[in-house]
């Protein structure tokens, strides 16, 4: 069994080391850790790469499990986050196609980190016909989350694929996922699905 920590908006290598995995678990009960895939992704702008993070509800002093992690909606940051989504892919050849969705989960406003990361699976999931249910972890387990062990399944996703600003600039590898959905679409599968980890 391969342990994960939870994500917003995975990375390229995140997505095809959990699909690749035959027994996925999303690791829920260790302690919440700023800056990092948890709240964070990277997406390509005509600028270059944009990082977008999720604010969360922070106790000082207070070390918090992932699965009680809650988000802060006292700040913008669906707003700005969505704008810049737009911004960045509104021309892509996909991204009609997925917005409608997108919309629709930053529109649920779920109250935990986790809760909002299962609705970005889920939908990724059916966006590119897995058949992947996320389990979650039970306890904690320092022998599952060993951060280079970890880091070490994922290997970037460097074969190129179609990027919006390729003419500007030299392919970006490792971008969320969304960048390969919005450009790719469903065909982002055969770069995710053959891989030796």
């Amino acid at each position: 069994m391969s342990s994960f920590q939870t994500a917003y908006f995975p990375s390229m290598a995140y997505v095809r080391a959990f699909m690749n995995s035959p027994e996925p678990l999303i690791e829920i009960h260790e302690h919440f850790v700023k800056q990092s895939i948890r709240t964070r992704c990277e997406i390509l702008t005509a600028n270059g790469v944009l990082q977008l993070n999720v604010p969360v509800i922070h106790h000082s002093g207070q070390k918090v499990k992932m699965k009680d992690c809650l988000i802060d909606y006292s700040k913008s940051w669906v707003t700005d986050h969505w704008r810049a989504i737009e911004s960045a892919y509104a021309n892509a050849p996909h991204f009609e196609h997925y917005a409608h969705d997108l919309k629709a989960i930053f529109a649920a406003q779920p109250k935990t980190l986790l809760a909002l990361n299962e609705l970005i699976w889920n939908w990724l999931s059916a966006a590119l016909g897995l058949e992947i249910k996320l389990q979650y972890s039970t306890d904690f387990s320092s022998s599952r989350t060993n951060k280079k062990e970890w880091l070490g399944r994922m290997p970037e996703v460097t074969t190129p694929y179609y990027q919006l600003f390729a003419q500007e600039q030299a392919f970006v590898t490792n971008l969320s996922v969304l960048d390969g959905l919005f450009n790719e679409g469903p065909l982002l599968r055969k770069h995710l699905l053959p891989t030796h980890l």
